[in-house]
């Protein structure tokens, strides 16, 4: 008797493992590695695909936030300023506006020095090889060269 209780209990435990192994191959191994998305573009690639060049931001931005609308958030690991040509520029921690192809306007953390007085940059269009940023009343142009390469924060 004891024999066939254990005959009964082997048999038991082979088809338990039997089940077990065939409910595992019909599943799917969630252990696969499964396609990774591609990567998100860097804040300087996104620039580039709205007809701007990198050096509109300086070097060492830590993420981005782009929304269907072109709202825009992008943030750098502190305050920054560095001179560009003739002017002088200081981003904040974060950087705000809209973006659309040639165009960002609403902007939001960066100022340019006029004279003594540091004024907002509400807006940024690209005509042709040029830039001009308006800050206010001023508005001024420059070489689109002028902004290249990502400038290095002070």
């Amino acid at each position: 008797m004891a024999a066939r209780h254990h005959l009964t209990l082997l048999l038991l435990t082979a088809v338990l493992l039997l089940l077990i192994t065939l409910t595992a191959a019909a599943s799917p191994d969630e252990a696969s590695p499964s396609p990774e998305p591609p990567p998100q573009p860097t804040a300087y690639e996104m620039l580039e695909r709205y007809n701007f060049t990198e050096g509109i931001l300086p070097e060492g931005v830590t993420g981005y936030v782009l929304r269907p609308d072109g709202s825009f958030e992008v943030y750098l690991p502190g305050d920054c300023s560095f001179r560009a040509g003739s002017m002088r520029i200081r981003y904040g921690s974060r950087v705000a506006g809209t973006i659309r192809p040639a165009s960002i306007t609403g902007v939001q953390g960066v100022k340019v020095k006029v004279l003594l007085a540091w004024v907002a940059v509400t807006e940024v269009d690209r005509d042709g090889d040029r830039f001009r940023f308006s800050a206010g009343r001023v508005s001024k142009s420059f070489p689109v060269d002028t902004f290249a390469h990502s400038p290095q924060c002070a």
